[in-house]
C-alpha cells in the first residue's frame, strides 16, 4: 500500500519552483491604531516582502519554468509543434522533397517577421471620437479606432531602430523586449514599478493626443550597448509618439525614468540614477521640465529646467501631479540605511521655469499623490519603511504652503492602490484605498478595498474584503486599480483561483473585474480570463458608457458598464505557435494561417510574406486560444476550409474569407486537438476531437458518432488521433493516471464511418519496466500512422506509452523519470510488430517518415525506426523538439528540426550515419522560436520556413491532464519569421 502521492510530491517541487505553495496560514489583521501590535520586520525580511509583494507587469518574460517530471530523460523531451503530412497525424510540415545528396550549405533568410503582442496592457484614450491607444509592458504602442480597427502600431523592433540601439556584446545579437514601465510595488518605492511610465496629450498641437512612455532597456535582462547621444550603456526611453502617424517625435535615454507626466504642454520627466549601475557615480536624483516646438515631423525642446536633489544614494521618485495653473507636485524617498532614517520629500514646482512653490518633508515614503480641488489640498499616500514597521497613513498637503496633516493611519498592512472620486453624489470626493494585509509568513492573504469620507478620513463607509484561496498560501489576489467613475468604483485585482493548475499558473492567467455601486453594492464582477489584474478604461460613446480591458491572452474585451455583459472581443496577435497552408485567394500559390495565443486566427498571403511585405487576407475570432489549426474542404466547395481547436470548441473557419461556419462545443472540456478527415467516403472533410470521448461531426457540426472508454476505466483522456485505412486511432489513459495505482490504459482502432471498435490494443508493460505498470498515454503527437512505416507492407500505426524503467535510490520505482514506449502495430489487426524506449515523459515532437523509415523527433534527438526491426538514434545539439522533411534548393530534400530558439537543417543522411550532434547545413536563431511551419509559399518549388513560438499554457494543461506539469517562459521577444532558403 503505498502511504504517499508520488504526484503531491511532484507538484508540489513544481509550485516550489514556480513560486506558489500547497499550504495555508493564518491571517495578520490590519488596524487603525495601537489596537494590534505594529508588525516590524528585518532588512531581509522586508527585501524578501518587496520581492514579491507587487504586480510584475513582465511576468510573462519572468515566470520561472515548471518542468517536474524529468522531461529530459533519455535526451528527448517535449516538444508542441507538429510532424509532416507524410502519414496521419498532427503536423505543420507540407514539403516532402527529393533527396539531392550533397552537404552544400543551405542559407536562410529571413522575408518577413510579424512581431506579436506580449506582457500586461493598458489602453488609454486618444483625443476625441473614440479612438485609444494600447500599450503593452513588453515593448508594443499601437492606436486604433473605436472599432479597433489598428491605425498604426510600433514594436519593439521598430523602436530599437529609432532608439539607435547597437548591441555591445557580440553574443547576445538579439536584442530583449523593451519593458515599458508599469506595475506596482506594494512595499516599496525602490523598485523597478511605477503607476506612472506612460502618459498622453497633443505635444505637437494638430489635436490628436500623442503618447510619451518610458520603456527600459539592457537592463533585464542585462544587455549593453550604445546609443547615439549617450554614454549609459543601458538605462530607459522616454519617448514621444506622433498620436496620427506612430512616428517618434522625440527620444532620450535617461538612467532610470520612472515617472512621466504631461501637465499643460510641458513634459515633466523624472530620473533616479542611482538604480542604475552604469550611470555616472556623480549623478544625482533629477526631475524635468521640458517644453517643445515642433516642425518637419519632430519635437525640438524649446525649454528645459531641472531640479537637482542634490542627492544619489538610495534615493528614487515617488509620484507626479498635476495641480493646475500650470504647478506640478513631486515626491521623491530617501532609503533608509543603518545610520540614517528613510524620508519623503513633497514639493510644488511651476512648470514655467522649475521653480520651487514650496517643499515639505515627511518620515514616511511618499507612494502616490491625488488633488482634492473641492477641499483645497494634496493628499499623498504614504508608506513607512517595514524596519521601521509596517504602516501607512493619509495625508494631505496645504495647496499654498504645504502644511502636512495626518488624516488615517493604518498598521500592519500593505497599500496596493488609491484614487480619490465621488461616490455620494454630493461633489465631495471620497478617498478610496486598496489594503492587502499579512500572513505570520509574510505573505499578502487578504485584500480590502475601504472607502472613507475625505472630510473624516479616519470614518470608513464601506468596505469589500477577498481572501485567498484555500490552496494558496503565498499572496492572495491584490487590487492594483481604482477608479471612480459617474458615482461607480471600477477595481481591476488579480485572481488567485486555481493559482497552483496550469489553468491559472500561479495566478497569472485570471484576474478579476469588479463594478461596485457608490453604497458599496457590487454591481457585477467579471473573474477568470476576461479581465485585467491593472488596467481598465471606462469610455463613453453613443451607446452609453463601457469598460475596455485587455486580458492576459491578449484579447482587447468590451463590457457594458451598468450590467457588465461582454459587447465585443477583440483578439490581437500574440505568441503564434499553430500555422496550416492553403491557397485562398486563388493566386495557385499557398497562404499562410496561423493562430495561438489570443483567440484570433489570421490569414496572410504567401507571396507577400516572402517579399517582406505582409498582406492581411482576413482575421477571424474563435472561443478561445488556438491550440492547433487542421485544414481539409468541409462544405464540398472544392477549397480548404480551417478547423480550429479553441480551447472551449472548435471553430469551423471559411478558407476564403475567415468567416466562422460552424461553432462546435466542447461539452465542458478542453479542446486541444482536432483531426479533419473523410470519415465516411461522401469526399468532405469531417471532423474529430478527441477530448474525454472521441466525437466525430460533419463539417457543419452535426455529429456522426461518439465513442467513450469502457465504463470500467473511469474517466480517461484520449490524446491526438490518427486516421487512415478508414479507420481513427486513438489512445487514452485515466485522468491523473501518473497518481493512479492502476490507471487505465489503452488504444482502439475506431471504423471511420461508424466509431464502432474494429480492434484494441490492450497494451503491456514493456520488458524493461521495474513494476510491470503503464503510467499513461501520450497525449502529444502519441499515434501516427503512414503507408511509409516500414512494417506490415505499409499497413502499420504506432502508439506510444509510459513505463517506468528505473528505481529510486529507496528500490522503489521512479515514476518522476518515466519513459516513452513506441510500439508499431499492424493497422489492420493490432498486433504488436515492433517495440522500443524512446525519451522520458512528454518526449514525443512528432512522428514522419521518409525512405528512412519511420523517424521520431524529440528533445535532442532524432529516432529512426527502419525496416526489418534496425533502429537508430542520434542526439543534436542544439535541443530539437520537432522535425520533418522539406523540400530545399534544387530540390533537396532536407531534414529539418524546430530547436529551442529557432530551427535546423541537415542532410537526412545523419539519421541512420550513426554520429551524434552532427553538423547542421543551415541554421537560424530567434530566442522566442520553438515549432516551426515549412511548406512553399510563392510558387518556386523550394520550401520557405516558418519560426513559430510555443503553446506553452496549452502544453502545460495537456501534461496536466494526466497528473504532470510542464511549464516554459521565455524573455525574448515574440515573433514568427518567414524565411526562404538558397
Amino acid at each position: 500500500m503505498r502511504t504517499n502521492s508520488r504526484r503531491a510530491l511532484r507538484l508540489a517541487s513544481a509550485l516550489v519552483a514556480a513560486g506558489l505553495a500547497l499550504s495555508a496560514a493564518p491571517p495578520a489583521l490590519a488596524s487603525d491604531d495601537g489596537g494590534n501590535s505594529l508588525l516590524t520586520l528585518t532588512t531581509g525580511q522586508a527585501e524578501e516582502l518587496a520581492d514579491h509583494a507587487r504586480l510584475n507587469a513582465y511576468a510573462d518574460a519572468d515566470r520561472e519554468t515548471v518542468d517536474p517530471q524529468g522531461a529530459t530523460t533519455g535526451s528527448d523531451a517535449s516538444g508542441a509543434g507538429r510532424g509532416t503530412d507524410q502519414g496521419s497525424g498532427a503536423h505543420l510540415d507540407e514539403g516532402t522533397g527529393t533527396d539531392a545528396g550533397t552537404d552544400a550549405a543551405v542559407t536562410i533568410s529571413p522575408k518577413s517577421t510579424l512581431e506579436g503582442v506580449r506582457g500586461l496592457a493598458a489602453t488609454a484614450p486618444a483625443g476625441k471620437g473614440g479612438d485609444y491607444f494600447t500599450l503593452h509592458s513588453l515593448g508594443s504602442v499601437q492606436r486604433s479606432k473605436a472599432d479597433g480597427t489598428a491605425l498604426w502600431r510600433r514594436d519593439n523592433a521598430s523602436l530599437y531602430a529609432d532608439w539607435g540601439v547597437k548591441n555591445s556584446r557580440p553574443w547576445q545579437t538579439e536584442p530583449y523586449p523593451a519593458r515599458i514601465v508599469m506595475g506596482y510595488n506594494a512595499v516599496s518605492p525602490f523598485t523597478p514599478a511605477s503607476d506612472q511610465g506612460y502618459a498622453t496629450g497633443d505635444l505637437t498641437g494638430d489635436g490628436v493626443d500623442d503618447v510619451v512612455f518610458s520603456a527600459s532597456v539592457g537592463v533585464s535582462p542585462y544587455r549593453p550597448f550604445t546609443s547615439p547621444g549617450s554614454s549609459l550603456a543601458n538605462g530607459t526611453f522616454v519617448t514621444v509618439l506622433d498620436g496620427r502617424t506612430g512616428t517618434t517625435l522625440w527620444s532620450k535615454l535617461y538612467a532610470y525614468a520612472y515617472n512621466v507626466k504631461l501637465v499643460g504642454r510641458t513634459l515633466v520627466v523624472t530620473d533616479a540614477p542611482h538604480y542604475n549601475l552604469n550611470s555616472p557615480a556623480a549623478a544625482t536624483a533629477t526631475v524635468s521640465g521640458i517644453r517643445f516646438s515642433y516642425a518637419d515631423g519632430a519635437l525640438t525642446p524649446s525649454d528645459t529646467w531641472t531640479y537637482d536633489t542634490g542627492v544619489r544614494a538610495g534615493t528614487a521618485w515617488g509620484a507626479l501631479e498635476d495641480l493646475g495653473g500650470g504647478l506640478v507636485a513631486a515626491s521623491y524617498n530617501q532609503r533608509r540605511t543603518p545610520t540614517a532614517a528613510g524620508r519623503g520629500r513633497t514639493l510644488v514646482f511651476d512648470t514655467e521655469d522649475g521653480a520651487v512653490k514650496w517643499q515639505t518633508d515627511s518620515a514616511l515614503y511618499s507612494r502616490q499623490l491625488h488633488l482634492d480641488t473641492t477641499r483645497g489640498r494634496l493628499v499623498a499616500l504614504e508608506q513607512s519603511d517595514p524596519t521601521d514597521g509596517v504602516k501607512y497613513e493619509l495625508d494631505s498637503y496645504s495647496l499654498a504652503d504645504g502644511r502636512r496633516t495626518t488624516l488615517d493611519t493604518r498598521i500592519n498592512a500593505v497599500p496596493t492602490d488609491m484614487t480619490i472620486g465621488d461616490l455620494r453624489g454630493d461633489r465631495k470626493p471620497e478617498y478610496v484605498v486598496s489594503e492587502s494585509t499579512l500572513s505570520p509568513d509574510l505573505w499578502l492573504n487578504a485584500n480590502t478595498v475601504r472607502v472613507v469620507d475625505g472630510t473624516d478620513p479616519g470614518s470608513v463607509l464601506w468596505s469589500d474584503t477577498v481572501k485567498r484561496d484555500a490552496d494558496n498560501s503565498h499572496d492572495g489576489p491584490s487590487v492594483w486599480s481604482l477608479d471612480v467613475v459617474d458615482g461607480s468604483l471600477v477595481t481591476g485585482a488579480q485572481d488567485d483561483t486555481g493559482m497552483n493548475t496550469a489553468e491559472n499558473p500561479g495566478g497569472g492567467q485570471y484576474a478579476s473585474l469588479t463594478v461596485f455601486s457608490g453604497s458599496g453594492d457590487m454591481r457585477w464582477r467579471q473573474k477568470g480570463i476576461g479581465a485585467s489584474p491593472m488596467f481598465n478604461q471606462v469610455y463613453r460613446d453613443a451607446d452609453g458608457r463601457h469598460i475596455r480591458t485587455v486580458d492576459q491572452n491578449q484579447n482587447i474585451r468590451t463590457y457594458g458598464f451598468g450590467n457588465g455583459k461582454q459587447q465585443d472581443l477583440l483578439p490581437l496577435q500574440g505568441d503564434l505557435s499553430s500555422a496550416q497552408s492553403s491557397d485562398i485567394d486563388g493566386d495557385k500559390k499557398k497562404d499562410l494561417v496561423v493562430g495561438g495565443k489570443s483567440n484570433g486566427v489570421w490569414a496572410y498571403s504567401g507571396p507577400s510574406l516572402t517579399a517582406g511585405k505582409p498582406e492581411l487576407l482576413w482575421k477571424a475570432t474563435v472561443p478561445g486560444q488556438v491550440h492547433r489549426i487542421e485544414k481539409g474542404d468541409v462544405n464540398g466547395d472544392g477549397h480548404d476550409d480551417f478547423v480550429v481547436a479553441a480551447d472551449t470548441a472548435v471553430a469551423v473557419l471559411d478558407g476564403r474569407t475567415g468567416k466562422v461556419l460552424e461553432r462546435i462545443d466542447g461539452e465542458g472540456q478542453f479542446v486541444r486537438s482536432v483531426t479533419v478527415a473523410d470519415l465516411d467516403g461522401d469526399k468532405r472533410a469531417d471532423i474529430v476531437v478527441p477530448t474525454d470521448k472521441v466525437r466525430a461531426y460533419r463539417g457543419n457540426g452535426s455529429k456522426l458518432w461518439t465513442y467513450g472508454a469502457p465504463d470500467s476505466a473511469g474517466r480517461v483522456v484520449f490524446g491526438d488521433l490518427a486516421v487512415g485505412e478508414g479507420r481513427v486511432y486513438a489512445q487514452y489513459a485515466s485522468v491523473g493516471s501518473f497518481d493512479k495505482e492502476s490507471p487505465a490504459v489503452d488504444g482502439v482502432a475506431l471504423d471511420a464511418e461508424k466509431g464502432t471498435v474494429r480492434w484494441t490494443a490492450a497494451p503491456k508493460a514493456p520488458a524493461e519496466s521495474v513494476d510491470g505498470k503503464l503510467y499513461g498515454a501520450a497525449l502529444g503527437n502519441g499515434v501516427f500512422t503512414s503507408p511509409g512505416i516500414p512494417y506490415a507492407d505499409g499497413h502499420a500505426v504506432v502508439y506510444t506509452w509510459f513505463a517506468a524503467t528505473s528505481t529510486t535510490a529507496e528500490g522503489v520505482p521512479d515514476a518522476s523519470s518515466l519513459r516513452t514506449v513506441v510500439e508499431i502495430r499492424d493497422s489492420r489487426t493490432g498486433e504488436v510488430l515492433h517495440q522500443a524506449l524512446a525519451g522520458g515523459a512528454w518526449t514525443n515532437g512528432n512522428f514522419f517518415t521518409g525512405p528512412e523509415g519511420l523517424i521520431l523527433a524529440g528533445t535532442a534527438s532524432f529516432r529512426t525506426y527502419a525496416a526489418g526491426g534496425q533502429d537508430h538514434s542520434i542526439f543534436t545539439l542544439p535541443t530539437t523538439e520537432t522535425g520533418g522533411f522539406l523540400t530545399g534548393p534544387g530540390g533537396r530534400r532536407l531534414l529539418v528540426g524546430g530547436v529551442q530558439a529557432g530551427a535546423y537543417l541537415w542532410d537526412p543522411a545523419v539519421l541512420t550515419a550513426g554520429h551524434h550532434y552532427p553538423d547542421q547545413v543551415g541554421k537560424n536563431t530567434y530566442l522566442g522560436a520553438r515549432n516551426y511551419f515549412s511548406g512553399e509559399l510563392d510558387g518556386d518549388g523550394v520550401d520557405e520556413l516558418v519560426n513559430l513560438g510555443f503553446d506553452e499554457t496549452g502544453f502545460d494543461r495537456t501534461t496536466e491532464l494526466l497528473g504532470g506539469r510542464y511549464l516554459l517562459q521565455f524573455t525574448a521577444i515574440s515573433r514568427m519569421t518567414v524565411s526562404t532558403l538558397s
